[in-house]
């Protein structure tokens, strides 16, 4: 089975993946961000 949780940038996958990994003793596998172009500007102005 695979679950795929989707959102905009800070709206809380990584928790909600944490907390239901937790919860039924799953192993969450979470996309790479190293190269992700959006996050440096994201973290720079997060109240933007």
């Amino acid at each position: 089975m695979h679950i795929a949780i989707a959102g905009n940038i800070g709206s809380g996958k990584t928790t909600l993946t944490k907390m239901l990994a937790a919860h039924y003793g799953w192993i969450p596998k979470f996309e790479s961000v190293d190269f992700n172009p959006y996050l440096s500007d994201f973290y720079e102005d997060m109240a933007r």
